[in-house]
């Protein structure tokens, strides 16, 4: 019997909730959580070692189901970090000390059912039995030997910056038109800044 309230209004008795409800709600609530594709940095830093500055940095790689259907499928995918120093000018646009761009390629053998992670700069390359350890070492960056102390003068201040991309103009031709315009592999991070210590 529903409930009463002043002036006459009706309220009804609690919802029921229907097994089917809930199990459609669940199915929403897990295609709108799951596999979030992202990219970002939690942590990056310098510091100075035998008159060198090296870094290290940390961002959080997450691929989309579109990317990793292609790695299952045997197409490896390309990412591109850039790494900058800046000199901090008061009145003019700061002024780049140092640039770099490091490429790594990430792909998947069915026959082991393992990982490799590939400097495309130098060849060498490490096998990861899982995606998750394998993008755990795209996104890191240990004892990076990023420029000589005496490229900086220490009586101006400095910012460096670092970012990482996923390189869609790698793909296969095919592929290539899809990811240009999907959202699905639209990757990149925002650009993580910090002082020059």
């Amino acid at each position: 019997m529903p409930n009463v309230i002043n002036n006459n209004l009706m309220v009804p008795s609690p919802l029921r909730w229907n097994p089917a409800w809930l199990l459609a709600a669940s199915l929403i609530l897990l295609a709108t959580t799951g596999n979030c594709a992202s990219m970002r940095f939690e942590s990056a830093g310098t510091y100075v070692k035998d008159n060198t500055y090296y870094l290290d940095s940390f961002a959080r790689l997450e691929l989309g189901d579109a990317p990793v259907k292609a790695l299952a499928n045997g197409v490896g995918l390309y990412f591109l970090v850039e790494i900058a120093v800046h000199k901090n000018r008061r009145w003019w646009i700061d002024t780049p000390v140092i640039e770099r761009r490091l490429r790594y390629k990430l792909y998947y053998y069915d026959l082991t059912r393992h990982y490799r992670v590939e400097n495309v700069q130098t060849g060498k390359s490490s096998n990861y039995r899982s995606l998750a350890a394998a993008l755990r070492k795209l996104g890191s960056l240990n004892q990076f030997a990023l420029m000589p102390v005496n490229k900086v003068d220490i009586k101006d201040s400095y910012t460096a910056s670092i970012r990482v991309e996923l390189d869609r103009t790698r793909l296969p031709g095919p592929l290539m038109a899809q990811a240009l315009v999907s959202k699905d592999w639209q990757l990149e991070s925002e650009v993580f800044r910090w002082l020059l210590n």
